[in-house]
């Protein structure tokens, strides 16, 4: 009799086993094996368990890469600007070589036609090696071996968050696919809540010096390099985004602005030499970058930024020698005259006023 439970329970727990990984295979909500099934829509929303799959199994020929700054654009503006179909590839505060990661494994599976790269000037202070995959992230995602996938398809929070989740925002939620990894309905912008967010130091610290910096930011823009020449056929759109003056203050105040100053000037020295590149700037548009309200910190802006920001490149994407934001060889000296310009105002004037209104 005991005997006989035993094997009563054991039949049961292996049917329910079986039936749980068929279920989290079949819907498959990280696209780990598969496109979603007919039905269901293609709701992305976690970038670390979700973009290496869709980088995998979704059908597209152009990545919008970046940091979560890139987070907000829409899919189809692009699709519908550029005449492509487009995918993200995205790392929360990523570096350039975690997001080279990402795009060295898109070009393994597709061939690329665009890839438009949202390019954080702080990126270039990453370490250059590639050390994107740790025991922090999902690596059962990210490997060939089929037999950790257990840590997938018996994953309860897969089973009872996830699939879920992706039933209802394709059956009961009216999901734009084109809003993957959006976070801007979720958040409150204005220029109270921006300075929430800022904690000004009190003391400013003595610029980093151009030992301190210098080799990894010259090997960051090595690897963007490096990747563009081994894909001639595809075009890289690089574009700086706009971040507040709060970022500029903080940069100034914790010795950093130098360098990224510098970040800058080499990323474009380097980048506008290659053929296949356009390179935009955003940094400089000081009706965005002084006006508070568009922002919800000192970097993260409104989706309408966002929206403004890729109309621009479809807009100046054949203006050769320069335009408004394209930067070209002809016109680079008066992008980093004006960055350098509204650093300075930014720290003798926009401050100083900001701070004696709050006072």
């Amino acid at each position: 009799m005991y005997q006989k439970f035993i094997r009563q329970f054991l039949i049961r727990a292996a049917v329910l086993l079986v039936a749980a990984a068929a279920v989290i295979i079949w819907i498959d909500p990280f696209f780990h094996y598969h496109e979603p099934v007919p039905g269901l829509k293609k709701v992305v929303t976690k970038s670390e368990y979700q973009c290496i799959g869709t980088l995998k199994n979704f059908e597209y020929d152009s990545i919008i890469a970046g940091s979560s700054v890139a987070e907000n654009y829409n899919n189809h503006w692009f699709d519908e600007l550029f005449g492509v179909t487009t995918v993200k590839a995205i790392k929360s505060s990523g570096t350039v070589s975690d997001l080279v990661y990402y795009l060295e494994r898109a070009f393994e599976e597709k061939e690329i036609k665009n890839v438009f790269y949202s390019m954080d000037l702080f990126a270039l202070d990453g370490d250059p090696e590639q050390n994107f995959l740790n025991d922090s992230m999902p690596l059962y995602l990210f490997n060939e071996n089929p037999f950790d996938d257990v840590n997938y398809f018996w994953n309860k929070d897969v089973l009872f968050e996830d699939v879920p989740y992706m039933m209802a925002q394709s059956w009961l939620e009216d999901y734009d696919e084109g809003m993957s990894y959006n976070w801007d309905q979720y958040r409150t912008f204005g220029k109270e809540e921006t300075l929430s967010h800022y904690n000004r130091a009190e003391t400013v610290a003595p610029m980093r010096t151009k030992e301190q910096y210098q080799e990894r930011v010259d090997q960051n823009v090595d690897l963007l390099v490096t990747l563009v020449q081994e894909h001639p056929e595809t075009e890289f759109y690089f574009f700086l985004p706009p971040y507040s003056m709060l970022w500029w203050d903080n940069m100034y105040r914790t010795g950093y602005l130098e360098e990224y100053l510098y970040g800058a000037e080499v990323l474009m020295e380097n980048l506008l030499t290659l053929p296949n590149v356009k390179l935009y700037d955003f940094q400089e548009e000081t009706e965005i970058v002084y006006d508070l309200d568009q922002y919800m910190d000192p970097v993260h802006f409104r989706e309408e930024i966002n929206h403004f920001v890729t109309e621009k490149l479809a807009e100046e994407k054949d203006e050769n020698e320069g335009g408004t934001y394209r930067v070209s060889k002809e016109n680079m000296e008066q992008f980093l005259s004006a960055k350098k310009a509204m650093a300075e105002d930014i720290l003798t004037v926009q401050m100083p006023l900001l701070y004696e209104e709050e006072s």
